[in-house]
C-alpha cells in the first residue's frame, strides 16, 4: 500500500475518475459518492446523497447502502469522507482537480492575467465523460459551456500575450469540443487571417459551413460570413 500520510491524497474528475493517480482502488458506489461531495464542494446530509445515488432504491436500502459505502471508504486511508451532525463532506486536505478548473474559469473570464500551461489542459477536459447519473447531468451541462467559454476568452488573452501558438490551441480545443459553435469558429477564423493565412481561413469557415448546413440545416451568420467575404469574392 502506497503511504498517503505525509501527501494530500488527489480525486481526479476530469477525463475519468481517479483516486491517488489511480493508486487507490475504489469500488463504484464509493467513486459516485466522493464525485457528488468533491462536485457540491459544501456538506451534504446523508439523506441528500443516498436519495442522488440510489434513486431507485426504498429510503432504508439507500440508506444500509451508504452506511456500507462509508465503511468501505474508511479501510484503506483512513476516512476520504468525514460526518457530522448527519452530514457528509470530504476530508479536508483532499485535492479535487475540478476545483481547480472551476477557478481557472473564473480568472480567465474576469481578470486579464495570462494563467500558465497547465490552463489548456484542464480546460480540454470534459467532467466525468461516459457518466450519466441524473445528478450529474446539470454539473456537466455547466461545465461544457464554461470551459468552452474561457478557451476562447484564453485564446483571445494568448494572442493579445503575442502567443499565436497557445492561442490556436485553445480555439482548436473550443471547436473540438463543438464543431458547431460559431463564436469558437470565429475565434479560429480571425486567428488565421491574422497569421496572414487567408486560405486556411476559407478552409475553416467553408468545413463550418458545411457541417452547419448537413447537420442543422442552418447558414453561418453575417457576422462570421463578414471576415472571409473578401476571400470569398476574389474566388474564381
Amino acid at each position: 500500500m502506497t503511504d498517503t500520510t505525509t501527501r494530500p491524497l488527489k480525486i481526479r474528475l476530469l477525463d475519468g475518475f481517479g483516486v491517488d493517480d489511480g493508486r487507490l482502488h475504489v469500488i463504484p458506489a464509493a467513486r459516485r459518492l466522493l464525485a457528488l461531495l468533491a462536485i457540491r464542494e459544501t456538506a451534504v446530509t446523508r439523506a441528500t446523497a443516498a436519495g442522488l445515488l440510489w434513486p431507485e432504491a426504498p429510503g432504508k436500502r439507500a440508506a444500509a447502502s451508504l452506511r456500507s459505502t462509508l465503511w468501505r471508504l474508511a479501510k484503506p486511508t483512513g476516512p476520504l469522507v468525514e460526518t457530522d451532525d448527519d452530514v457528509l463532506r470530504l476530508r479536508p486536505g483532499v485535492e479535487v482537480d475540478f476545483h481547480a478548473a472551476r477557478r481557472l474559469v473564473t480568472t480567465v473570464v474576469s481578470t486579464d492575467r495570462v494563467p500558465d500551461a497547465r490552463a489548456l489542459d484542464l480546460l480540454r477536459a470534459e467532467l466525468l465523460p461516459d457518466w450519466d447519473q441524473p445528478w450529474l447531468v446539470a454539473e456537466q451541462d455547466w461545465w461544457h459551456e464554461a470551459r468552452l467559454r474561457a478557451l476562447e476568452a484564453l485564446s483571445q488573452r494568448f494572442r493579445c500575450a503575442g502567443d499565436h501558438h497557445r492561442a490556436h490551441q485553445a480555439a482548436l480545443a473550443a471547436v473540438h469540443s463543438d464543431p458547431l459553435r460559431e463564436s469558437a469558429q470565429r475565434t479560429l477564423v480571425e486567428l488565421h487571417l491574422a497569421d496572414g493565412n487567408p486560405a486556411q481561413a476559407v478552409r475553416q469557415y467553408t468545413g463550418y459551413r458545411h457541417r452547419l448546413r448537413a447537420e442543422l440545416g442552418l447558414h453561418p451568420s453575417p457576422e462570421i460570413h463578414r471576415l472571409v467575404r473578401p476571400l470569398l469574392d476574389r474566388t474564381p
